[in-house]
């Protein structure tokens, strides 16, 4: 065996470590991954198309939830079937507050008795709950098989499913456990869109908004314009005012996701932003406060935070609220305490190296990272009461202010 002194580039590099180390040897790999993501043009005949090429001649497990499978994943399995006898359909009554270990475990045991094989797909067909736990069950099933994501809700479409994470929810604590597992592909139908309840869309939308405010101030203008027709619309018929926020909300995620997809570069993440308070908020109501509510109630914490900091324009705070107000998402919950936010500042610190890592917006488009707890405690009480205000349905955002903000009947969470 030949002998090498530890490596002076090594992160573990230390005196200690040389001197008590006989041989050590460093390999070297590298994890260059791609996937396509599609957006089809036209209703499920399009999806089952896509869909049909890339199963092929694999052996294909489809993952879905009741609703969801009496919609749509049942006509895409009797089409699928028509062309392979190799195609399963496993139906999960699952939700965020179920969404545990046991329905991963489920998932492969529908694996096992089909007898997937190393080139087999996992097919998940619904929203973000089922996309997390086919992702995860992928990467457990054989030490990972392909998977293939066809987000069926708004916030699937333009957020979680266009991304590689799986997760399940663990001794209270939303996605815990987890994995970074890329898919084959994710095909992205608007169609099904049609289908959705006014509160899931708004909940897609509060994802949208996110990604606008930190990165792109042309797709929140567009969201200014077009958000509540679109709701109003359920996205149909799906005109170009429908596709060009979609797209650019998918992109827009895929392209911030894309230099640091495994968060293996850094902890500072940009799509962190309305990640930090939310997760906590979200446990405390045992989920009933669903993720996009919850995600519109930490954004609009952190923009007023962002206000009282001086780190932004006032104006830009108020606008996101409006929106947000405008689209019928809560800004407040009774749940939001200063103790519950402190929790969501020391558990996001434990997920992101060490540091909150609080993403604030400097303006619609650009944001800072925050790193001190300390910094954000002086304005933290007053933040708190000013969107209680609003919640309750007192016509204000800040003192000094805009006074005219037209407020949602059902603002409260």
């Amino acid at each position: 065996m030949r002998d090498f002194k530890s490596r002076k580039d090594s992160p573990s590099h230390s005196p200690s470590l040389e001197s008590q180390t006989v041989n050590s040897h460093r390999t070297n790999t590298t994890r260059q991954v791609h996937y396509d993501v599609y957006m089809t043009a036209g209703n499920i005949e399009s999806c089952c198309e896509v869909l049909e090429e890339m199963v092929a001649t694999r052996a294909a497990l489809l993952i879905s939830t009741p609703t969801v499978a009496r919609l749509y994943a049942s006509q895409i399995y009797d089409h699928l079937r028509k062309h392979s006898d190799r195609i399963s359909l496993s139906v999960l009554d699952c939700s965020e507050a179920t969404k545990s270990i046991s329905q991963v475990e489920r998932v492969c045991e529908k694996a096992t008795d089909i007898l997937l094989d190393r080139t087999g797909l996992i097919v998940g067909i619904g929203g973000g709950v089922c996309t997390d736990i086919a992702t995860f069950a992928a990467s457990w099933i054989r030490r990972g098989v392909g998977y293939i994501r066809v987000p069926t809700t708004l916030l699937g479409q333009v957020d979680a499913g266009v991304g590689i994470k799986g997760g399940v929810n663990f001794c209270g604590k939303k996605s815990y456990l987890g994995c970074f597992y890329p898919p084959k592909a994710v095909v992205i139908t608007p169609w099904f869109l049609r289908s959705l309840s006014p509160k899931s869309l708004r909940e897609g939308f509060a994802e949208m908004i996110k990604i606008a405010i930190v990165r792109d101030r042309h797709l929140f203008e567009l969201l200014e314009k077009s958000a509540v027709a679109l709701l109003n619309m359920r996205f149909t018929p799906l005109d170009a005012a429908g596709k060009e926020v979609l797209w650019l909300a998918a992109t827009g995620m895929m392209d911030e996701l894309e230099p640091n997809l495994f968060e293996d570069q850094t902890y500072r993440r940009l799509v962190d932003f309305g990640h930090t308070f939310s997760p906590a908020l979200e446990a405390a109501s045992n989920f009933e406060i669903s993720h996009g509510e919850a995600v519109a109630i930490d954004m609009a914490l952190t923009m007023v935070v962002g206000d009282q900091l001086g780190l932004m324009p006032s104006e830009d705070c108020t606008r996101t609220i409006k929106l947000l107000l405008d689209l019928q998402l809560p800004v407040w919950s009774p749940l939001l305490t200063f103790d519950l936010c402190l929790r969501g500042l020391q558990e996001s610190a434990l997920h992101r190296g060490g540091t909150p890592n609080l993403v604030v917006p400097t303006s619609i488009g650009q944001a800072i990272f925050i790193e001190q707890i300390d910094t954000l405690l002086p304005v933290l009480d007053n933040a708190l009461a000013l969107l209680r205000r609003i919640g309750q349905g007192v016509n204000e955002i800040m003192p000094d202010g805009p006074q005219n903000l037209p407020l949602a009947a059902d603002s409260m969470a």
